[in-house]
């Protein structure tokens, strides 16, 4: 299938209009790149734990972050102890950090994303290693991804009791985001425990209270007994990059809304394709039909996407091409959205049909306004 078209000016007087959608190209490929390399031997051993063979990159995954991780925190703690100069110390850790967030970060956030909606093992007590085991080494508190992603955002999708919402703000605004940022990596740890007593949620409460306790008690007796240098580059200096880089990621995603329609999925997020990086990340361009079926295997999303297209251009639904959700954010936030909309929107409709860039323009930033508490109560 070829690339999307161009509608260029075909003589004077006329508006450009946006491109149109030709297919995909990229996303249909069977070449993943979730993992960096095959593990000899163990890969075979482990694979038939999982439920779902068409998981597999996960499991590389996980093997690829234990070889390469825990000789990493080693090393770091390593250095400390031995009491070597202040700067091989702060080299180290932040060689290891850098390894941790350009090798793995948005590949691990993903898995964990997919695995927390689809669990991944046979055995039930596997299910939580991702969560509980691998989260804090990726500066994620214990237990508290699945409670705030699947059961908070999911659930209340974007609006009313999510407090990762983004439909309050002004999108376009980097105060916005800044305020945004505040809620998301340190009112989280007040507002979700509170979420779930107010939601009647107690298990998920005593879930996410007990997971935070953990993370925090254990941090605390790491930086104490054992080294407080090498504590803060494995645990504590992930945890405000990580989270920094969730809040953006989420934002981005949420970042168009549509304020006469804003419970719709189709209406109150976008999909990103060909690009990438939905090759590194499980697909996750495709994020309308993530929060219409949050069920739906992570390998069938672009077949789902062509499969339903005629539901996303009927509903209006917002698609990007060779752009991704932190892009979008950044161009958004840095007044580059008529840009955005001249490179990368995608019209899903005829070539007759699509709109000039002006009109697009004009829709995504009446999508960027916050969305009033009385127009949210007429879409219910």
């Amino acid at each position: 299938m070829g690339h999307a078209q161009r509608n260029a000016v075909t003589k004077p007087g006329d508006a450009k209009k946006v491109q149109v959608f030709d297919g995909l190209k990229e996303d249909l490929t069977s070449v993943r790149n979730e993992f960096h390399f095959r593990t000899p031997f163990l890969s075979d051993y482990l694979l038939p734990m999982l439920k779902d063979q068409r998981d597999e990159p996960m499991m590389h995954l996980m093997l690829n972050m234990v070889e390469v991780m825990v000789p990493g925190v080693i090393c770091v703690f390593a250095v400390n102890l031995l009491c070597l100069s202040p700067m091989v110390r702060h080299v180290t850790g932040l060689a290891h950090v850098l390894t941790t967030v350009v090798f793995f970060l948005e590949r691990f956030m993903l898995m964990m994303h997919y695995a927390s909606h689809r669990s991944l093992f046979h055995n039930t007590h596997l299910n939580g290693i991702l969560v509980w085991c691998f989260a804090p080494f990726m500066g994620i508190p214990c237990g508290m991804y699945h409670v705030h992603h699947v059961i908070m955002h999911h659930i209340e999708n974007n609006h009313d009791m999510d407090i990762s919402a983004t439909e309050c703000y002004q999108r376009d605004s980097l105060l916005s985001f800044a305020q945004y940022w505040f809620h998301f990596v340190v009112g989280s740890w007040i507002e979700l425990p509170m979420y779930c007593i107010k939601s009647r949620r107690w298990h998920h409460a005593k879930t996410v209270s007990a997971g935070l306790l953990t993370y925090v008690l254990g941090i605390s007796l790491m930086a104490k007994l054992v080294n407080f240098t090498a504590t803060m580059w494995v645990f504590v200096i992930p945890y405000f990059i990580v989270m920094s880089a969730l809040s953006l990621g989420n934002y981005s995603q949420h970042i168009f809304v549509n304020p006469d329609n804003n419970l719709d999925n189709y209406h109150l997020t976008y999909s990103c394709i060909d690009h990438p990086i939905n090759k590194t990340t499980f697909n996750d361009g495709y994020h309308v039909i993530h929060h219409a079926n949050a069920r739906l295997h992570w390998s069938e999303l672009p077949q789902h996407f062509l499969k339903t297209l005629d539901k996303h251009r009927d509903s209006g639904s917002l698609t990007f091409k060779g752009v991704h959700f932190f892009d979008v954010g950044v161009m958004v936030l840095s007044g580059q959205l008529r840009s955005l909309v001249e490179k990368h929107y995608v019209h899903l409709g005829s070539a007759e049909s699509a709109p000039t860039v002006e009109e697009v323009e004009t829709k995504l930033r009446s999508w960027l306004r916050p969305v009033s508490a009385t127009a949210a109560k007429k879409t219910k």
